[in-house]
């Protein structure tokens, strides 16, 4: 079971919480559900390996910012023309992001330079921050897998006092339950960027020849019967490829449409009786995967995904650009199934979120940058214009942008579902920085196996 946590490890390298319930007191931006972030004076968070915040003095007049984005120089440069352009009265109010000359914007004199070291796209893991740190070449702004345990560990600023009155942060633009999951008893400590999610993947080269593919919205019993043509037809597939990884993505499944936090740690927290009626759910419909031979992990010793003897797996939708690259042509998409066909489905969201560095000389500006690329729709709309996101979706609200992404062939009409259903999200790790992600992984690898009751305690360790 651990190779295949090795091999996610591997895989992640190579293919490249539900709401914390936090509400804010002080002036309102858009609506009464939207948290304000105040500024308390002296809030301060965790500090482990922490480094104080340098103070806030520029050396000279052109300000340096240093980033690390998974983008181009010439997505950087026309990113932090356009924020020039806007804060100077610079900008052609007919002008969008989609529209935009690339080369008026390269050609905009700023009086700041953005630099960027790059990162792949779904940010940088705590080893190359703790790398960048020990050499003093830690970044203004990185975009983090998991920002939560860079600002555990102490590497990431704490930016109510930049944030508090940035105009890019209103429920016009931005999802609440994202904004609030970078945050801890009031204490914000990331701007998320843009997110993924866990759906299922195919390969069409194992669909049951009579009954077709499985829709893109279906529910477990038509997941199970799917399943069960495919061992039929190809017995020598894995039907589905380490099914066990579903576990902690269904509970809304067999709770309703309830919003269901990742492993039923939240509901845990309150009440674990009905943590574990949901999770018995889920895990014994998974379980039963294994008993009747739907669900394999390994075939001949190797992980079936990587030898192209899976007909479905579960992954982050960050991966689809990747993995249609290794299976060309032959990669479908699914959703999570739901156990009611009424069901209008709960997206479980990953976010990739932008860390300021203790170590930076210009918080504030690096704060600015960030809510500007994040949630400003031109800047969002160049992102996706220039760069190929394919797979991560945005976390601000703005039709156009959404748009832009369901045009895309490969995952637009999957995008398009979870748009309609991002206010009922539920944010989770996906991170092996995550110790809750770990945990779950290995727990859950080994449980399926094993003929115990799934013992909660055990899994969050």
């Amino acid at each position: 079971m651990k190779v295949r946590s090795l091999c996610k490890r591997i895989a992640s390298l190579l293919l490249c919480a539900s709401l914390t319930g936090a509400l804010f007191t002080g002036c309102k931006k858009g609506d009464d559900l939207f948290p304000v972030i105040e500024s308390p004076e002296g809030q301060t968070g965790p500090s482990e390996t922490a480094d104080e915040t340098v103070d806030q003095t520029p050396e000279s007049d052109v300000l340096q910012l240093n980033v690390a984005l998974p983008y181009s120089d010439l997505t950087i440069q026309c990113l932090a023309s356009m924020l020039y352009c806007k804060n100077n009265g610079l900008w052609d109010s007919s002008d969008t992001g989609l529209t935009i000359d690339t080369d008026y914007l390269s050609s905009v004199a700023t009086n700041y330079v953005v630099t960027n070291i790059g990162c792949g796209s779904t940010g940088a893991v705590l080893d190359t921050v703790r790398e960048w740190s020990g050499k003093d070449e830690i970044p203004d702004l990185f975009l983090a897998q998991d920002s939560r345990t860079i600002w555990k560990t102490g590497y990431a600023a704490d930016l109510n006092d930049y944030l508090s009155e940035n105009k890019y942060l209103n429920s016009q633009n931005v999802y609440t339950g994202a904004l609030t999951a970078d945050s801890e008893n009031g204490v914000f400590y990331a701007v998320p960027h843009y997110c993924s999610a866990k759906i299922v993947m195919g390969n069409v080269e194992f669909i049951p020849s009579e009954s077709g593919k499985l829709q893109t919205k279906n529910t477990t019993d038509d997941l199970k019967e799917y399943l069960e043509e495919i061992y039929v037809e190809y017995p020598e597939c894995a039907a589905f490829a380490s099914a066990y990884e579903l576990i902690p993505y269904l509970g809304s499944a067999f709770n309703g449409d309830i919003p269901t936090s990742y492993m039923v740690y939240d509901e845990y927290s309150k009440d674990h009786d009905t943590a574990k009626n949901i999770i018995n759910g889920a895990s014994s419909y998974v379980r039963d995967f294994y008993s009747s031979s739907l669900a394999v992990d390994q075939i001949d010793g190797v992980d079936p995904v990587f030898s192209r003897k899976a007909a479905l797996w579960v992954d982050s939708s960050a991966n689809v650009r990747a993995w249609s690259e290794y299976f060309p042509g032959s990669l479908y998409l699914l959703h999570l199934p739901c156990d009611d066909a009424s069901n209008v489905g709960v997206p479980y969201l990953s976010t990739y979120s932008l860390c300021v560095s203790k170590k930076s000389s210009n918080c504030e500006f690096a704060s600015e940058f960030a809510a500007f690329i994040s949630y400003d729709p031109d800047a969002q709309l160049l992102i996706y214009r220039l760069e190929n996101m394919t797979g991560l979706m945005p976390l601000t609200r703005s039709d156009a942008v959404w748009d832009l992404i369901s045009d895309d062939v490969l995952f637009g009409h999957m995008a398009s579902d979870i748009r309609q259903t991002m206010d009922n999200a539920v944010y989770c790790p996906d991170s092996y920085d995550s110790k809750v992600f770990t945990r779950t992984n290995e727990y859950t690898a080994e449980f399926v196996k094993q003929d115990d009751d799934f013992d909660l305690e055990k899994c969050y360790g």
